[in-house]
């Protein structure tokens, strides 16, 4: 596997938040679109703020595929959170990744829940 899917997959399944620091660049951009939150397209701006919006809730991940081209990486995948409040939801997503110089230098989600049946 490259360093740079290297290091994507380990932002995905690092399960300790206090560890993102270290592979984000300070000057990180997220931007958010997911289907049916009002805030969707939002950008986050900076190590800490992107840290801080990651959430405290419980996380775990499917990646399906990863895919790079040059410095981009694509993954496909499926999160599941647990909130704190034992809710549990589950989203189909694909993430962008820009790396530069060993960082993630910008993140864009595009998510969609998935429905479950009645």
């Amino acid at each position: 596997m490259t360093a740079n899917k290297t290091l994507v997959e380990k932002y995905l399944t690092t399960t300790d938040k206090s560890k993102l620091g270290e592979l984000l660049a300070d000057d990180v951009e997220w931007v958010e679109w997911a289907d049916g939150v009002p805030t969707s397209g939002a950008i986050t701006r900076g190590k800490e703020a992107h840290i801080k919006n990651y959430g405290d809730d419980e996380l775990r991940g499917e990646i399906h595929r990863l895919t790079e081209e040059g410095n981009v990486v694509v993954v496909e995948g499926t999160a599941h959170v647990t909130k704190k409040d034992g809710a549990r939801l589950s989203v189909r997503y694909v993430d962008i990744f820009e790396v530069d110089g060993g960082k993630i230098k910008r993140k864009s989600s595009f998510g969609a829940l998935i429905k479950e049946p009645a």
